[in-house]
């Protein structure tokens, strides 16, 4: 398999981005929505088999002490073939420098960033905005 990998933003087709967001079951995100968000990005991956975007991440951070890679998302039919890894790596490797890297693992998903050496925190807390947070995130709902 002959994936490419893109670290910046020109050339991405956000009607592709916003399908995957879609497909893997996290709402639907608006192609322009989805565009602004990542143009404000410090670092961004995405990957590409022949033309077709399969996979992405970012990250956000305050420049100095605290990054979070976020929207980490491959189409179903690509997941468990290195690319989610790949992308992963990337990221850490820019928020190298940082005092502090985290993520907050989409229902389901822990055991693959605990595969590749993440650690679950104990104290970390969400304000739910919806009752499907409230239930997808919390140990309480």
């Amino acid at each position: 398999m002959n994936i490419r990998y893109i670290n910046e933003t020109n050339e991405v087709d956000w009607q592709q981005a916003s399908k995957i967001i879609s497909v893997i079951g996290w709402g639907e995100r608006s192609a322009e929505d989805l565009k602004s968000a990542f143009q404000k990005s410090s670092f961004v991956r995405f990957a590409y088999l022949n033309n077709e975007l399969v996979g992405m991440g970012r990250t956000v951070d305050d420049g100095k002490y605290y990054g979070w890679i976020v929207d980490l998302a491959i189409l179903p039919e690509h997941q468990a073939k290195g690319i989610g890894t790949y992308i992963l790596k990337e990221l850490e490797a820019d928020l190298a420098p940082f005092l502090s890297t985290m993520l907050t693992a989409a229902p389901g998903k822990s055991g693959f960033y605990e595969k590749l050496g993440w650690l679950k925190q104990t104290a970390a807390y969400i304000w739910p905005r919806s009752e499907k947070q409230k239930r997808d995130f919390t140990e309480n709902a």
